[in-house]
C-alpha cells in the first residue's frame, strides 16, 4: 500500500486541493485547478505565504479599472472633503485612458512604470503624477495587490516648496490679451483677472456665490471653511481690474441662470460630465459650482508663451506684486489668508530688499558731511 503523503493536499473531482483558515479563523477549501502534484504544492506554498503576508488579493483584484475607480468613488465620498473626492476622481481617470479597462490583478510594475513615463510625455508635473499612482496605490491596497508592487515603485523626486512662480506685470497683460481673442476663454480670463487681483486660490474663485459680492463695497467675503457665518471672514478688497472682472462674471452668471445670492458666480456646465447621474445633461447648474478649466487654461497660457504656469502661480504673482510695491506682509496676509512659514520667509526675502533699495533713497540727500576713512581712524 502506498504511503500518504504530508502535504495537505487532496484530490477534488480530480484537482488538487487543499485547506486552509481564514482570516476569521473559519476553515475554507482552495481549489489549486492542477493535476500535477508539485504544481499543485507549489500554488499552495505561495497561497499560504500570501496569506500570511497580507497580500493574499481579495475579490476586488477581479474588477476591472473602470468598476474598481466607481466602487472608490462610492466609498471615498461620505469620508473625504468635497475638493478631495473630486480631485481623486479627476486623477484616477488617466490611468484607464492608458492602460485600458484591465483588470485589476492584471497590473504589473511595468505598467506603472510605462504610465509614469507616458504622463510624463504629455508634460504632466511629477507632483501631479505621484498624486494619481497614490489614488490607485490606496485601491490596490484595498484589493490585497499594492504589497507586491510597492517595493519597485518609487515616486518622483519633487521640489519641496509651496512657493509658486510669479510672473510679470507684462506678462499678466499679454496673457490677458490672448485670453480676449478666444470666447470659450471667457471664465477661465475673468477668473484669473480675480485671481492675479486678490491673491484668491482657484478654489475660492470656483466657490465663490454670487451673495459673497458687495459691489457697493468693492469686496468679497470669503468664510473660513467649514463654517456658514461670517465668524472668521476675510474680507477682500478689489481693485478697478478686479470689479470689472467680477462684473462680467455676474452678467454672464445670470445668461446661465444664476442670479440669487445662493448661486455660484461661475455655475457647473452640466455637458462636460462624462459619469455619473447628470451624464448627457445639458445647461449649466448654478446651484453648482464649476470645477475644472484645466483644457483652456492650457491652451490660453501655451498661446501666450507661458506653458506650464498654474493657475495657482496667480496668488504668488499676486503677493509678489504686493510686496514689490512695498506693502507689509502682515497687510498682505489679511487679504490673501494664511501662508506657510516657508512661504512667509520667501517674501520677507523680498520685502528686506526692497526696504534696502528704500532706505538707500536717502543718499542722494545727505545731512552729515561724509565721514572720510581718515576721520574714522582718527575718532
Amino acid at each position: 500500500m502506498a504511503k500518504r503523503k504530508r502535504d495537505g493536499l487532496f484530490k477534488r473531482d480530480g484537482v488538487f486541493a487543499f485547506r486552509f483558515k481564514d482570516a476569521t479563523d473559519a476553515w475554507r477549501e482552495k481549489s489549486t485547478s492542477e493535476h500535477d502534484r508539485d504544481k499543485a504544492k507549489a500554488f499552495k506554498d505561495k497561497f499560504l505565504r500570501d496569506l500570511e503576508d497580507g497580500t493574499l488579493p481579495d475579490e476586488k483584484a477581479e474588477w476591472t479599472l473602470e468598476k474598481a475607480r466607481q466602487w472608490w468613488l462610492e466609498f471615498r465620498k461620505p469620508r473625504v472633503a468635497g475638493d478631495t473626492y473630486t480631485a481623486e476622481g479627476y486623477r484616477l481617470k488617466p490611468m484607464i485612458r492608458i492602460l485600458g479597462n484591465v483588470r485589476l490583478k492584471k497590473i504589473t510594475n511595468t505598467d506603472i512604470d510605462n504610465y509614469v513615463t507616458r504622463r510624463l510625455g504629455e508634460e504632466i508635473a511629477p507632483w501631479s503624477v505621484n498624486k494619481e499612482v497614490l489614488c490607485w496605490a490606496m485601491i490596490l491596497r484595498k484589493a490585497k495587490l499594492w504589497k507586491r508592487l510597492a517595493e519597485d515603485y518609487k515616486p518622483l523626486p519633487t521640489e519641496v516648496s509651496d512657493v509658486g512662480r510669479a510672473i510679470t506685470r507684462d506678462e499678466f497683460r499679454r496673457l490677458v490679451a490672448v485670453a480676449e481673442s478666444e470666447v470659450d476663454w471667457m471664465a477661465a480670463l475673468y477668473a484669473a483677472v480675480l485671481a492675479a487681483c486678490t491673491g484668491l486660490r482657484g478654489g475660492e474663485v470656483k466657490r465663490l456665490k454670487i451673495g459673497q459680492i458687495d459691489l457697493e463695497k468693492r469686496c468679497l467675503i470669503i468664510k473660513r471653511a467649514g463654517t456658514k457665518s461670517n465668524a472668521g471672514a476675510r474680507e477682500i478688497k478689489l481693485n478697478l481690474d478686479a470689479m470689472d472682472a467680477v462684473r462680467i462674471l455676474l452678467v454672464r452668471a445670470g445668461d446661465l441662470g444664476a442670479n440669487k445670492p445662493e448661486h455660484y458666480l461661475l455655475p457647473k456646465n452640466l455637458s462636460r460630465i462624462a459619469h455619473g447621474l447628470n451624464k448627457g445633461a445639458r445647461g449649466y447648474d448654478p446651484l453648482k459650482h464649476q470645477i475644472y478649466w484645466d483644457s483652456a487654461w492650457g491652451s490660453l497660457t501655451e498661446k501666450a508663451g507661458l506653458s506650464g504656469l498654474r493657475f495657482h502661480d496667480l496668488r504668488h504673482s499676486f503677493i509678489t506684486w504686493m510686496v514689490e510695491r512695498g506693502t507689509p506682509i502682515e497687510v498682505i496676509q489679511t487679504q490673501v489668508g494664511n501662508m506657510s512659514a516657508r512661504m512667509t520667509r520667501h517674501y520677507m526675502h523680498i520685502s528686506s530688499g526692497l526696504t534696502r533699495k528704500a532706505v538707500e533713497l536717502f543718499d542722494t540727500d545727505r545731512v552729515l558731511v561724509p565721514v572720510t576713512q581718515e576721520k574714522v581712524y582718527r575718532a
